[in-house]
């Protein structure tokens, strides 16, 4: 009788894939970026560019995210309104990778903060204004938002149609008890 001998066999290992489902690049129109992100090319880039320190990958091992593409992934779950796991299915990502990114993001985001808000100088007469005008204890502003109406542009007219067909640029505001605007910006 022969005597076998087992060779050890090497365990097979699946192949690892990284594709994405959603095509997270700038290679789109405009519109299509709108349409996905609710931001053009400049805003995604303008956001990349203040996130880029906190947010970019030291590596390039298991095929890092640039970090346009996590803006664009953070920008997908606010645009949406959705779930992570559902925006991780529409891109090809793993909820927890969204999850992350989503938190890295809007975490380096606030950091910049106080770049673009700026409170009253006098916050505790501000709260009593608001406190003796309405009842509202620790209120610091009210805020708005509307559509002033201005002439068609010449470039990228079909971004300033609203969602009533005029041309118009949306405008947010906050405003202290006495009505002065301390914050605004254009959405």
């Amino acid at each position: 009788m022969a005597a076998f001998m087992q060779v050890p066999v090497p365990p097979h290992r699946k192949e690892r894939h990284f594709r994405l489902k959603d095509d997270l690049s700038l290679n789109l129109s405009n519109e299509e970026l709108r349409e996905r992100y609710r931001f053009g090319r400049e805003g995604i880039m303008f956001i990349s560019n203040l996130v880029s320190n906190d947010v970019s990958r030291k590596t390039k091992r298991n095929h890092a995210l640039t970090v346009p593409q996590q803006v664009m992934v953070t920008l997908r779950f606010l645009a949406t309104g959705s779930f992570l796991q559902v925006v991780g299915d529409t891109i090809g990502l793993h909820k927890g990778t969204v999850s992350r990114i989503v938190s890295d993001v809007l975490n380096s985001l606030c950091d910049t903060r106080d770049e673009f808000i700026k409170w009253p100088r006098n916050v505790d007469e501000t709260r009593g204004d608001f406190y003796r005008l309405s009842g509202f204890p620790n209120v610091l502003g009210a805020i708005d938002g509307t559509h002033v109406r201005i002439q068609a542009p010449s470039e990228d007219e079909p971004s300033f149609v609203n969602r009533k067909g005029v041309h118009s640029v949306n405008v947010q505001a906050v405003c202290d008890a006495r009505g002065k605007t301390f914050l605004s910006y254009l959405i």
